[in-house]
C-alpha cells in the first residue's frame, strides 16, 4: 500500500519550458524526493531501531500491521546453526503464544485488563481500543530479529564501492541517496545469495537481471557491484518514469512495477495505497520496503551516531579492460602477473566454471585489473599464444543404470577426481540414475540425451531420488508411504531485512528464423541415439531394479570394483540434493508444414521466456506453435513443441542444462540441507504459495524431495517432504 501523492498546479509556460530542458529531471527537483509520510513514521522509527539499536541476538515482538506496537524484546542466539535456530524458533513461538493468550483475555473481558501485564499491553494500543482490536491483533503477532551488528558490517563493506555507486546514480540523473538501498537488500554483502536465487548487493533475481546484465554459466554480473549498480539505476529510473515518484518506484523494486502500477491505478497515492491496498502479494516486506529504505538511509548517513567511529574498507582502485578474444583465466592471470586472489576479488561476476577451466573468459568481456601502469600495459597486449577462437562447449552425460563414477570417467577419458570436482559429487563420488553430469575437459566430445521409458511415469527422464544421508545423525525410519520424520518447527522469521526483489523478466522477442534439424530414429523404448557433436549422451530406457546402496568412494581414480552401480532410487529424499536431476532432452523431433520442431517436457523454474532466449525466437512463436493463449501458464511435465531455428537441438539442451546447473550450484554454494520435515497439505494450498511463504524454499528443491507428486493437483492431507536448509556462512 505504497504511493506518494502530488498535487499539480498550473505552471506558467516559461517555467514549464525551463523544467523540460533542465538537466535535472523535474520529478527530482524541488522538495525532498523521499518524504516521510505521517502514516509510516512509526514504521521508519521501528526499522531505525532494528538497524541501529537491536542486534541479531534480540527479537522484537511487534504487531505486523502497526509497527508502533512493540510488545517486548526477547533474547535470541541469532546464528544459522540448525539446533540454535530451532531453539530460537521455540523462544519465538513461546512468546507469541504468551501474547496471544493476553490478547485473547483482553478480547473476552471486554478490554478490561486483569493483571499488570494486561494493563501494559492495553496501554500500547492507546485510548479507544476495544475487544475486537485485541481479537484481531492475535493474528498479527510477529518477531523481527535485530540487525545492528549486521548493518554495522555493511557500513564497513560499503566503503569499497559507495563513492562509485553514488557517482553512477548521478550519471543517470538520479538521487545519489539511492546508493544506500543495498543496506536493505543485502547489507552490502557482495556474496549475498537468497534461497530464491536473488544475487549480489542489489539482490537481482535471475530473470530480471537478464534484462540488464549478462547472466550465464560463465558470468553472473549480478555479483559485480559496479555492473549491477548500472542495472539497478536503469531499473529504478524506469520505475520512476512509469510511476511518477520515488516512494512508488522504490516499492516497485520489491513488489514489481506492474503490481505497483495496478495499485496506483486503484488508489492513486502512496499514502492511500499504504492504508487501503489489499493484495495477497503485497505482504509485509513490500508494505515496509520504502520505510526500510528511509531508515537505512538515515542510519547509514549518520553511522557514527549509531556505531561510533568505523574504519571503512578503502575504495577499489581498478580499471576495466575489454578482452580481445576468449582466454583461459590461468593464462590471463599469468600474463598480467597478478595473483589469482586479487584477480578474483576484482572480478566477482566470474563464476566457478571459469576458474576451474570448464569455461573461458568470454571475448569482449571487461575484466577489472589493478590500476597499475605495468598491469594496464600487459592488459592492452594479450599475446596470440593464449587467445582462443571460441568458448568451450559443455559435454553432458546422463547417468544410466549400472554406471559408476569410475566407469563414466574412463569412458570419457577423464579422471574420477576431475569428474567429482566438475560435478561436486562429494566424498563418496556417488552418482544416481538420471543425474546429468558435466564431463570436464572434453571440449570436442559431446553426447546426446535420451529418454527413459515413460510407460509408467509419463514424465521422461525424471528419476526418483536416493535415501537421505544427512551429514550427521541417524538415518530416517522408512515407512510404507515414504520417510517417517519427526516434525520440526518452521524456520525463525527471517533475519534478512527484505525478500528478494525485482520482478520477472518479460519474454524476449528475437526474430524467427527458418527451422533446421534432424529427426532421430524412434524405437519402442524411447530414442535410439548415437554419439554426435553438441548433445547429451543417451541413458538406457530399460526398466531398473530396486534401489541399491551406493558405496563410498574417495574423489580419486578409485578401482571400479569398489563402487556400487547406480540404480533407480526409491521415492524418498535424495542422498545428494546437489545432483542435477531433470528431463533436459529434446525427446523427439518432427516436422510441421515443412518446419522442424522438437518436443520437450517443462521442468521446474522454466518459462516460455527461457525457451525463447535459448532458441533465439520469440515467445509468441512458441505460443503459436503450441496453441497457447497469452495468459496460459506452463505446468510441470507439460509437453511443449519448440521451433529448432537459430539454435539446434544439441545447443538448446546444453543451454538448458547450464541454466539448471548454474541455479543449483549457486544455491548449494550458499546453503546446505540438514535433514527434512513433513508437511500435510491444507485446504487452499498451492505449491507456489507454499514454497514462498511456508517453506521459504525454491520449488526445484522441494520437487527433488517429492519426485512422485503431481504438484498441479495437490490433495488435502497429502504428505510433502520439506528439506531443512541452513546457510553455509
Amino acid at each position: 500500500m505504497f504511493a506518494h501523492h502530488r498535487i499539480f498546479f498550473f505552471i506558467p509556460f516559461l517555467f514549464s519550458f525551463f523544467l523540460f530542458f533542465s538537466p535535472v529531471p523535474p520529478a527530482l527537483a524541488g522538495s525532498d524526493p523521499f518524504p516521510v509520510y505521517d502514516c509510516i513514521k512509526d514504521n521508519v522509527a521501528f526499522w531505525r531501531d532494528i538497524y541501529g539499536r537491536y542486534t541479531n541476538t534480540q527479537g522484537v515482538v511487534h504487531d505486523s500491521r502497526d509497527l508502533g506496537i512493540v510488545y517486548e524484546v526477547i533474547d535470541l542466539e541469532g546464528v544459522w546453526e540448525t539446533k540454535a535456530r530451532k531453539r530460537d524458533q521455540q523462544r519465538i513461538e513461546a512468546v507469541k503464544e504468551k501474547y496471544a493468550r493476553i490478547l485473547t483475555n483482553l478480547a473476552n473481558s471486554g478490554a478490561c485488563p486483569q493483571s499488570q501485564e494486561e494493563r501494559r499491553v492495553v496501554s500500547l494500543f492507546g485510548p479507544g481500543a476495544g475487544p475486537e482490536d485485541f481479537r484481531v491483533a492475535r493474528d498479527f503477532l510477529r518477531v523481527q530479529s535485530g540487525q545492528k551488528n549486521i548493518f554495522r558490517e555493511g557500513v564497513i563493506r560499503s566503503g569499497k564501492y559507495l563513492s562509485e555507486i553514488k557517482s553512477i546514480f548521478r550519471q543517470y540523473g538520479l538521487p545519489e541517496e539511492l546508493a544506500y538501498l543495498p543496506h536493505v537488500e543485502s547489507s552490502f554483502n557482495y556474496q549475498a545469495y537468497s534461497k530464491f536465487g536473488a544475487a549480489g548487493i542489489w539482490q537481482f533475481m535471475h530473470d530480471t537481471g537478464k534484462q540488464y546484465m549478462t547472466i550465464d554459466y560463465a558470468i553472473d554480473e549480478r555479483r559485480d557491484p559496479i555492473k549491477a549498480t548500472h542495472a539497478a539505476a536503469k531499473m529504478l529510473k524506469r520505475n520512476h518514469e512509469r510511476l511518477g515518484d520515488w516512494p512508488l518506484a522504490l516499492t516497485a523494486y520489491n513488489h514489481g512495477p506492474n503490481g505497483m502500477a495496478r495499485a496506483k491505478e486503484a488508489h492513486g497515492t502512496y499514502e492511500k495505497i499504504y492504508k487501503e491496498y489489499n493484495s495477497k502479494t503485497f505482504g509485509f516486506a513490500s508494505r515496509n520496503f520504502y520505510a526500510e529504505f528511509l531508515a537505512a538511509k538515515e542510519v547509514a548517513r549518520n553511522y557514527k551516531h549509531y556505531f561510533g567511529s568505523l574504519r571503512l574498507e578503502p575504495p577499489v582502485n581498478s580499471r576495466a579492460v575489454a578482452l580481445p578474444s576468449y582466454v583461459h583465466v590461468n593464462d590471463l592471470v599469468k600474463h598480467l602477473k597478478v595473483d589469482m586472489a586479487t584477480f578474483r576479488s576484482l572480478n566477482p561476476a566470474l563464476r566457478e566454471p571459469v576458474y576451474n577451466g570448464q569455461k573461458l573468459l568470454p571475448k569482449g568481456y571487461q575484466v577489472r585489473v589493478p590500476e597499475q601502469g605495468a598491469v594496464l600495459r600487459m592488459a592492452a597486449d594479450i599475446p596470440e599464444s593464449i587467445r582462443k577462437e571460441e568458448q568451450k562447449r559443455s559435454s553432458i552425460y546422463v547417468v544410466r543404470r549400472g554406471d559408476t563414477a569410475s566407469s563414466i570417467a574412463r569412458r570419457h577419458g577423464v579422471s574420477v577426481q576431475e569428474l567429482v570436482q566438475a560435478n561436486q559429487l562429494g566424498r563418496r563420488a556417488a552418482v544416481q540414475v538420471g543425474q546429468a553430469l558435466r564431463i570436464p575437459k572434453a571440449e570436442q566430445q559431446v553426447v546426446q540425451l535420451a529418454v527413459l521409458d515413460r510407460k509408467k511415469t509419463g514424465s521422461g527422464l525424471t528419476p526418483l531420488p536416493l535415501p537421505a544421508a544427512p551429514p550427521a545423525g541417524k538415518p530416517p525410519e522408512l515407512a510404507p508411504q515414504g520417510v517417517k520424520v519427526a516434525k520440526s518447527p518452521a524456520p525463525p522469521e527471517p533475519t534478512p531485512p527484505a525478500e528478494p526483489s525485482p520482478a520477472k523478466v518479460p519474454e524476449p522477442e528475437p526474430p524467427q528464423a527458418p527451422l533446421l534439424g534432424q529427426i532421430p530414429e524412434l524405437t519402442p523404448q524411447g530414442v535410439k541415439t548415437q554419439v554426435s557433436p553438441g548433445g547429451i549422451e543417451a541413458a538406457s530406457a530399460e526398466k531398473a531394479p530396486a534401489p541399491a546402496p551406493v558405496a563410498e568412494q574417495t574423489p580419486t581414480p578409485a578401482p571400479v570394483a569398489e563402487q556400487t552401480p547406480a540404480a533407480l532410487p526409491a521415492d524418498v529424499p535424495p542422498a545428494y540434493p546437489q545432483a542435477v536431476l531433470g528431463n533436459f532432452a529434446v525427446e523427439q523431433v518432427g516436422k510441421k508444414k515443412g518446419l522442424l520442431y522438437g518436443v520437450i517436457r517443462v521442468e521446474a523454474e522454466e518459462t516460455l521466456g527461457h525457451y525463447a532466449t535459448w532458441l533465439g525466437v520469440r515467445a509468441w512463436d512458441i505460443r503459436r506453435l503450441n496453441g497457447l493463449g497469452y495468459n496460459q501458464e506452463l505446468k510441470i511435465n507439460q509437453q511443449i513443441k519448440i521451433p529448432l531455428a537459430k539454435v539446434g537441438k544439441e545447443r538448446f539442451e546444453e543451454l538448458r542444462f547450464e541454466y539448471h546447473k548454474e541455479m543449483e550450484e549457486d544455491f548449494f554454494a550458499a546453503y546446505r540441507v540438514e535433514g527434512s520435515r513433513e508437511y500435510r497439505v491444507k485446504g487452499g494450498d498451492n505449491i507456489w504459495a507454499l514454497c514462498q511463504a511456508e517453506f521459504e524454499l525454491p520449488f526445484w528443491l522441494v520437487k527433488k524431495y517429492n519426485s512422485g507428486v503431481d504438484f498441479s493437483q495437490l490433495k488435502l492431507d497429502q504428505l510433502l517432504v520439506v528439506p531443512l536448509v541452513v546457510s553455509n556462512s
